[in-house]
């Protein structure tokens, strides 16, 4: 759970950065071992990517499989142009070339714009794309997009990869850059920027004799004090907007009728107080087993996509923003709150 939803969330603020374009996951040979390239491959494309340079995620689970040549490709021939027109024969509908093994605009640019002429329009094909992977890639796009225009390839797509995040992106295309596709691999793949995702598992309560007890691990930490007894995770929305305002957490058995106002508040500072009235509320917490029995259908990974993308736009702007970002709010009911606050009194009662 820990390293799939550090991934998702990792690549949801790359797709974000993109702003429309394109994200392949190029990240496999930079993963931490084998199940952490598929596994992070699954929650990048569910995330947003468009496919991934992993192919067996494409026969495990169904992922598109998008990627260019390698470097020791066009190494391995006599001359680059050798390389891109063996490549472009063994991939005529689908020919995307690495540009800057040697030098990208003196050599391959130009290399690229000969193999479109001299291979694939004699065969009625069209070059797909060049794909830059070092260098100034705002100055080296812009000039490779000068070159092909004025060669006839206006349809011809620009890709960038060469150890990108949502930052260096969020530049280049502020900068200008002509870029119609990004390839991403070691920060997305590692989460380079925040490695660890901080989920735990903490014991909240026991059933004896049929009876719920609930148990509460204490700390002289405020943020590791857990919360105890068996609980319900619930999302309000606003009526209007339909966007997400706060998380709740209450122990089960609760109810909340959105017929009637509500009243949130912050469980560390309580003054902090917010009464929901046009709202609608939903569990978040679905059962996977009950009685032993799976009694949960998955979803398909194109499902799971889809209601990732859904779920990020009912977040508001602010929090999901880069620089400065306003918290979402995860609070506790009353009666959660009043059980969390006599157990830490009983506790501290016992300990003086």
């Amino acid at each position: 759970i820990n390293h799939q939803s550090l991934i998702a969330t990792k690549t949801a603020r790359i797709v974000k950065a993109a702003k429309g374009r394109p994200v392949m996951e190029f990240g496999a040979r930079r993963a931490q071992g084998y199940d952490a390239a598929v596994l992070g491959a699954r929650a990048a494309y569910i995330a947003g990517v468009a496919g991934t340079s992993c192919t067996i995620c494409g026969e495990h689970f169904g992922i598109p499989i998008l990627g260019t040549m390698a470097h020791s490709w066009v190494q391995t021939f006599a001359t680059e142009f050798d390389s891109f027109a063996a490549y472009a024969k063994s991939f005529p509908d689908n020919t995307v070339l690495l540009v800057d093994t040697y030098n990208t605009l003196k050599s391959g640019v130009p290399n690229a714009i000969r193999t479109a002429r001299e291979i694939l329009e004699p065969m009625g094909k069209r070059l797909r794309g060049i794909r830059i992977d070092s260098g100034d890639l705002t100055y080296l796009t812009l000039k490779a997009r000068e070159m092909l225009d004025a060669a006839g390839l206006e349809d011809c797509k620009i890709a960038v990869s060469n150890a990108l995040d949502e930052y260096i992106i969020r530049d280049l295309i502020q900068q200008g850059a002509a870029i119609d596709s990004f390839g991403v691999g070691e920060r997305l793949i590692t989460s380079r920027a925040e490695p660890v995702f901080g989920g735990v598992y903490k014991l909240s309560a026991i059933e004896r004799d049929n009876i719920v007890q609930p148990k509460m691990k204490f700390s002289d930490n405020a943020g590791k004090i857990t919360n105890p007894g068996d609980k319900e995770l619930w999302r309000f929305y606003d009526k209007v907007t339909g966007k997400a305002l706060a998380d709740l957490i209450t122990l089960s058995g609760e109810v909340i009728d959105d017929s009637k106002p509500y009243e949130i508040f912050d469980q560390m500072h309580t003054w902090k107080r917010k009464l929901l009235t046009n709202y609608e509320v939903r569990p978040l917490l679905l059962p996977v087993f009950k009685g032993g029995r799976l009694v949960h259908e998955q979803k398909s990974i194109e499902e799971l996509r889809s209601y990732h993308a859904e779920e990020l736009e009912r977040l508001w702007e602010s929090i999901r923003r880069f620089d400065n970002p306003q918290n979402y709010f995860v609070d506790l009911s009353q009666k959660l709150w009043d059980l969390k606050e006599k157990m830490l009194f009983e506790n501290n009662q016992s300990n003086i």
